[in-house]
């Protein structure tokens, strides 16, 4: 019994050493911890002195680049590259740091910043009620944080932002607006032709760009068999810049660099591994895909889905060249273009689909024999026929006679889920599928 009780004041006074013992563990409180972790972040932000270069990853995909400068009065200007004006033009809003359960950096008035994550689709050409599924409200984790630069999480879509330092002549540069001229190279596709080629050195590589997802890619030929890259990008006071380099044997290529516009040939032209070059047109791939056509037809067909349009033809430099969007009938009003392969045993169905009373509805379209896949790659269509009471002329025809075009189209797949289709006759017509 003695023993029991002597073991029984051990483990009390054992106990109770432990507890004290994390009580002094830190000398001061959480909160005390806590906020002077804010004040240090803030003095990194505001002491920095030709600001911050930014990347910003959205939770929705896409890349962009941004600069920053902090004041200690819980202000900052910024430059961003989504577009011409805020490349060109800083913008001044507030910000602040503020504790929830970890540090937080807000910018809590709007800015270029919450372009990104505008709900309305019309102004970053997003998802409606969600944007670009971008941030404005960032964690700061210590492990993150280093001298020269700074990695955010978003807290609701989990954006990446990372800061870095900017130099003196970075910083000179953009308030220079410098920034607007890398974002000429986004001038490619005003190019009629689809295909664009630059050639560095001894190496030609075909050019993909799609601003709306921030994404580069580039092929060429090694030997006879095709390489492809493929990066989000942004842009600097530098020019543009890849999220990861393209490495090509001796040449690596981080983005491009001296980016001009020479508005009479119509041409951009880049620096890119140290070498110069011009961005040219080309009327068929560098490398045809000999077996996308067929792929592109066949998986609708396996997976019971089909391919769809919003814009329809993109001909001679203009989008929506048949202004299909502006399509109505009967009240109902126009959704998308639709293909779908295998509709019936010995025809496909392509046309327009309207919306009304709250449902899609196929009102009429066109029945496309099942097309014929030649042997260097193109797909041809050919005509059978209507379904419904099709219209003689409008956006709908004109759209079916350019489909059956006799040279028939290249299809270039631009994502796991997504092809554009490109006339074999000059690559100054094409439709993007979904």
């Amino acid at each position: 019994m003695k023993k029991s009780i002597l073991y029984l004041l051990f483990l009390c006074v054992s106990l109770t050493a432990c507890e004290n013992n994390d009580d002094t563990l830190f000398e001061e409180t959480a909160d005390a911890r806590l906020n002077a972790a804010l004040t240090s972040y803030e003095k990194q932000l505001v002491e920095s002195p030709y600001g911050w270069n930014a990347v910003i990853y959205p939770g929705g995909g896409g890349t962009y680049g941004f600069h920053f400068k902090f004041d200690a009065k819980n202000r900052v200007t910024m430059y961003s590259d989504f577009s011409d004006e805020s490349a060109a033009k800083p913008k001044e809003s507030s910000y602040r740091l503020k504790a929830v359960q970890t540090p937080v950096l807000i910018f809590d008035t709007y800015s270029y910043l919450h372009i990104l994550s505008d709900p309305d689709e019309e102004v970053n050409g997003g998802v409606r009620g969600d944007g670009l599924l971008s941030d404005f409200e960032f964690s700061i984790f210590p492990d993150s944080v280093k001298s020269e630069s700074i990695t955010l999480v978003g807290r609701k879509n989990n954006s990446r932002l990372v800061l870095t330092k900017a130099t003196q002549a970075q910083a000179a540069s953009y308030a220079a607006g410098n920034l607007a001229k890398g974002a000429l190279f986004n001038n490619i596709t005003k190019y009629q032709a689809y295909f664009k080629r630059v050639t560095l050195g001894n190496v030609t590589y075909e050019i993909t760009l799609s601003p709306s997802t921030r994404t580069i890619k580039m092929t060429w030929l090694d030997g006879n068999i095709p390489k492809v890259f493929t990066s989000n990008y942004y842009f600097t006071e530098a020019g543009v810049a890849f999220s990861s380099p393209l490495v090509n044997g001796s040449q690596t290529i981080n983005g491009f660099t001296n980016v001009t516009w020479n508005a009479n040939a119509g041409q951009v032209g880049v620096t890119g591994a140290g070498l110069k070059g011009t961005v040219v047109s080309a009327t068929k791939p560098l490398s045809v895909d000999l077996a996308a056509s067929r792929r592109w037809w066949q998986e609708p067909i396996e997976s019971g889905g089909d391919w769809r349009s919003l814009q329809g033809f993109h001909v001679n430099g203009v989008d929506d060249a048949f202004k299909i969007q502006d399509l109505t009938e009967d009240g109902a009003q126009y959704a998308f273009v639709i293909y779908q392969p295998g509709y019936d045993a010995t025809y496909d169905l392509f046309g327009p689909i309207f919306f009304k009373d709250d449902a899609l509805r196929l009102i009429y379209g066109f029945a496309p024999d099942t097309p014929t896949f030649a042997s260097d790659g193109r797909i041809i269509f050919r005509d059978a026929g209507t379904l419904g009471k099709a219209p003689a002329t409008g956006p709908a025809v004109e759209t079916a006679k350019l489909l059956y075009e006799p040279s028939g189209y290249y299809l270039i797949q631009t994502s796991s889920s997504t092809y554009d289709m490109v006339s074999a006759k000059d690559a100054k017509s094409w439709i993007s599928w979904q």
